[in-house]
C-alpha cells in the first residue's frame, strides 16, 4: 500500500498507506464508524458509579 512497495522507511510515509487499497480501507473504516455511530459525541460518564480502589493493605483475601 505504499506505491507498490512493501516497506518505506521514510519518516513521513511509514505509517500511512497510499494507493487504491489504502483508500478502500480508509473508506471502509469511515463507513463503519458512521454505521456504528462512533462519529457522534458520547454521553458524559456517570462518575457516581465509580469508587476509589482499596489500598494494598486494606484488600481482603478471597479464597
Amino acid at each position: 500500500m505504499r506505491s507498490g512497495k512493501d516497506y518505506d522507511a521514510n519518516w513521513n510515509t511509514r505509517m500511512k498507506g497510499t494507493g487504491p487499497y489504502a483508500e478502500m480501507m480508509a473508506r471502509r473504516f469511515h463507513m463503519g464508524v458512521k454505521r456504528l455511530g462512533l462519529n457522534r459525541p458520547s454521553a458524559p460518564l456517570a462518575v457516581h458509579k465509580f469508587r476509589r480502589p482499596a489500598r494494598a493493605g486494606d484488600q481482603l483475601a478471597f479464597f
